[in-house]
């Protein structure tokens, strides 16, 4: 259990680098590959030119997942024919009344 002044310094040290822009991450990795994260997340908050270009070789290598749109998502190749009767079924009951 963390004293009083513990709880304080970790709370205002938290604090300072959310006021930096930078958050806490937690990830659980295999022990072969923590130097290498450690490593990572060092140069990402580091010299700007240095974590530009590593973001950008890590985006080219991921395929930049995070850009994705709802028809990404949801979209689909099938034809139309494959989705007939899931989306044109009457309701089981009929609408509520709704005093506006």
């Amino acid at each position: 259990m963390a004293s009083a002044s513990q709880k304080k310094a970790s709370a205002t040290t938290r604090r300072r680098a959310a006021a930096r822009g930078l958050v806490r991450v937690e990830v659980q990795a295999d022990r072969a590959d923590a130097g290498l994260i450690r490593g990572l997340a060092e140069t990402l908050r580091g010299e700007p030119d240095r974590a530009r270009m590593l973001r950008s070789v890590l985006e080219q290598a991921l395929g930049e997942r995070g850009k994705r749109t709802a028809f990404d998502v949801f979209g689909s190749d099938l034809p139309e024919e494959a989705f007939e009767g899931v989306f044109g079924q009457p309701r089981q009951k009929g609408w509520r009344e709704v005093d506006l």
